[in-house]
């Protein structure tokens, strides 16, 4: 299962897919994203923890240029219920060390906390150890 998100110009700025060998889901963002384009991710994350048994995500954004900030209000309002329901344990982020979205990314994380485990790296080796390992 690979879906793909695209903007008015038919460019991908985003993919979801299964990533079976690791027992996780693997979201990836490409480009300049609005906001609105940041909230349909956010619900196709919670289609796809709601179709697949799986409880954790790997969350790419290291080719994601922009901030997201003004949408983790909602995302907390909209996506964090469903998505725990759904089973989410763990959401680990791998965006570029100095992103400019690492002050979201940041926000997110401690919006989360009383939902799930989030945690942020800019080294994909150590990002996924670390999804391994979360319970």
């Amino acid at each position: 299962m690979k879906k793909e998100l695209r903007n008015s110009n038919d460019e991908v700025y985003f993919t979801i897919e299964v990533d079976k060998e690791n027992g996780w889901l693997k979201g990836c963002w490409y480009g300049a994203v609005s906001i609105e384009q940041v909230k349909s991710a956010g619900l196709l994350y919670v289609d796809a923890l709601q179709r697949n048994p799986y409880s954790k995500i790997l969350n790419d954004a290291r080719h994601y240029v922009g901030s997201f900030l003004d949408a983790n209000e909602w995302f907390e309002r909209v996506c964090f219920p469903p998505a725990v329901q759904a089973g989410l344990t763990c959401m680990v982020s791998l965006i570029p060390e100095g992103h400019e979205g690492r002050l979201a990314v940041e926000d997110f994380g401690r919006r989360a906390r009383s939902n799930f485990r989030a945690y942020i790296y800019d080294n994909e080796e150590e990002a996924t150890q670390w999804l391994k390992d979360c319970r």
